[in-house]
């Protein structure tokens, strides 16, 4: 090998960690703020009216994803245009960062400003998850899609059982009086979530290379009536992209599901279980493992059965696993089958997002991760706002937790009308239009 491939495989190898590492970094932000420490605080403390956290939680998310869906595409389609998808990408992980450190002064009673900090962070947080996917296609082959999405998702785990462990060191320090009286263990853990996922991501942007194409706006219009303009384009070409549309319908679907876990899990094992806050951080460190290894290895088994096949085989799963959770009373009950919904969401995630990049012609990658967004954030309203109502009306999480088998089903029945090798084709074959 020459010196000037081993340098350029030296780059691209060191490229790809930079684009695991964002993975690595706001995965704290999942972790702690969504799934683990914030959202219990919020639903237990923060809120003191009885029965009304939840479903203030489940508005407050939905919020911020409607907000994505509104601007995702748009701004994906801005990036692409104008070749700054770093820059947008940096623009909405310093908004997730600044408003993740503010959570730290939320105490009892503090709503209305957590529901704004909450909205403004997670809108953040959801739009940098759209950007750094549009550099996917850049980074990877079709034939290594699957794995190099899977070692980041996995990665990503890692980031989050990290930030989570630093977080557990805070909770354990503090004598119990003080964390009721003040809070302060909960509320640092914001700052260290902020502070991991700012520190962390550096790397992205030191070594992910901007290869769009900066195009000059046309006389006459704006760089958002350019953008319109190719989201018309976009939609005037559907039938060119009738495999991805079909996926991200099967995705919103299935990923309700995935949502209400990720936003509910350590409520429900709290108010249903009687998990204590320690255990249940333990819980969750212990499902972000088996999650790492579901992404890691499932990425090998894309790679060679195909991302459909793979996420079908996660569906399965992840309709089994509800139907446990439903039956299960134990807490060890609940451990086993936490640890196979681990699997699941890492496997279903990572293969989701290699989907949409194998369907994603460069010149549109971050417009089409915009729709990905889309279709995400609008299942997670879906999902969450079903999950809270469905809790508030039968006063029983459990009721509410199998209902979203429902979602689980409709997202397999139509993956199932989805043809891999024409999507792969559309994406290759397409000539950009604006």
């Amino acid at each position: 090998m020459s010196a000037k491939a081993r340098d350029e495989q030296k780059i691209r190898r060191r490229e790809i960690f930079g684009f695991m590492m964002f993975d690595f970094a706001n995965s704290s932000y999942t972790t702690i703020i969504i799934t683990a420490i914030f959202n219990a605080y919020f639903v237990r403390s923060v809120v003191l009216q009885a029965n009304r956290g939840e479903l203030l939680w489940a508005v407050t998310l939905s919020i911020s994803y409607f907000l994505v869906i509104l601007l995702g595409p748009l701004f994906g389609a801005l990036a692409d245009y104008t070749g700054l998808k770093k820059r947008f990408l940096f623009i909405s992980y310093l908004l997730c960062v600044i408003f993740t450190a503010l959570l730290f002064f939320i105490k009892p009673g503090n709503v209305p400003l957590a529901m704004i900090f909450v909205v403004l962070s997670n809108v953040g947080y959801s739009a940098s998850e759209n950007f750094v996917s549009s550099f996917l296609p850049d980074i990877a082959d079709a034939e290594e899609m699957g794995r190099i999405s899977g070692y980041a998702w996995s990665f990503g785990y890692v980031g989050g059982l990290l930030s989570l462990g630093f977080c557990l060191v805070i909770l354990t320090y503090y004598h119990p009086a003080v964390a009721e009286q003040t809070y302060l263990p909960v509320r640092l853990s914001n700052l260290v979530t902020a502070l991991f996922f700012a520190a962390a991501a550096i790397p992205t942007f030191l070594w992910v290379r901007e290869r769009t194409a900066k195009k000059p706006v046309p006389e006459g219009q704006t760089i958002f009536t350019v953008a319109f303009e190719r989201l018309s384009t976009t939609f005037r070409n559907v039938q060119k992209f009738r495999e991805l549309i079909i996926f991200l319908v099967s995705f919103l679907f299935f990923y309700s599901g995935i949502a209400v876990v990720i936003s509910f899990a350590s409520v429900y094992a709290q108010k249903e279980l009687g998990f204590s806050a320690g255990m249940t951080v333990l819980l969750i460190i212990v499902v972000n493992i088996t999650a790492a290894v579901g992404a890691f290895l499932f990425g090998f088994v894309e790679d060679r059965v195909g991302s459909k096949r793979t996420i079908l085989i996660t569906l399965l799963l992840w309709m089994g696993t509800v139907v446990a959770a439903y039956i299960v009373r134990t807490q060890t009950g609940f451990w086993i089958i936490a640890n196979f919904a681990g699997l699941a969401m890492g496997a279903s995630q990572s293969s989701a997002r290699a989907m949409v990049g194998l369907f994603s012609p460069p010149s549109k990658s971050a417009e089409f991760f915009g729709f990905w967004g889309l279709s995400g954030k609008f299942s997670a309203i879906l999902g969450i706002l079903s999950f809270g109502l469905m809790s508030y009306l039968f006063a029983s999480n459990r009721v509410a937790i199998l209902s979203t088998i429902f979602y689980f089903f409709v997202g397999t029945v139509i993956l199932l009308f989805v043809n891999e090798n024409r999507g792969r084709e559309a994406a290759a074959n397409y000539v950009d239009e604006a």
